[in-house]
């Protein structure tokens, strides 16, 4: 065993191993480890698949898919719904894609199969309209009647405490309690 004096601390060499300044020993298998440690690493984030961005086609689906409500899911649209049906309504618009057609195209053949209720944005026409304008005339009609009461509290007239001649029997008792009491 060696020991040598280096910045003012006292050092060791051991034979299984260095001790450091600070005191702890440093053990020779820790580099080996720490190679095989970093190796495994290495291969585990190799053999990962790497994450790969949608292409086109998959952004025109979800696009697409964005727009039509599930039939199954209740409020969920076809790209969120874990349904069957909707992974089918996705394999449909793929295919349709796949095939030349266009966006508009796509959503007219499901409104052909399912109705209007299918859009996940109800047409601004017909009845469906009124989910459009409802709210609007809702808010007009509210401000209109706030306004309305406001300026009949503001104009209301003010009748001044002894402008109005009191009931005679409340003239009579209000007389007694004055007098009574000495006010």
């Amino acid at each position: 065993m060696r020991t040598l004096v280096a910045h003012g601390r006292l050092l060791s060499t051991f034979a299984f191993g260095r001790q450091r300044a600070s005191g702890r020993r440093r053990s020779p298998q820790r580099g080996p480890f720490l190679r095989l440690l970093a190796g495994i690493g290495l291969l585990v984030i190799l053999s990962v698949p790497p994450l790969v961005h949608a292409d086109a086609l998959d952004d025109s689906v979800r696009r697409i898919a964005l727009q039509l409500q599930c039939p199954v899911c209740e409020g969920e649209s076809i790209a969120d719904s874990p349904s069957g049906l909707a992974a089918d309504m996705r394999a449909v618009i793929r295919t349709k894609l796949v095939a030349g057609e266009s966006d508009q195209q796509i959503l007219d053949e499901f409104v052909a199969s399912y109705g209007d209720g299918i859009l996940t944005e109800p047409p601004k026409r017909g009845i469906s309209l009124g989910v459009w304008i409802g709210p609007v005339i809702g808010v007009a009609a509210g401000a209109v009647l706030v306004t309305v009461l406001l300026r009949g509290w503001r104009h209301a007239p003010v009748q001044p405490a002894g402008a109005a001649a009191p009931d005679p029997q409340v003239a009579d008792e209000l007389k007694r309690f004055r007098e009574e009491f000495g006010q």
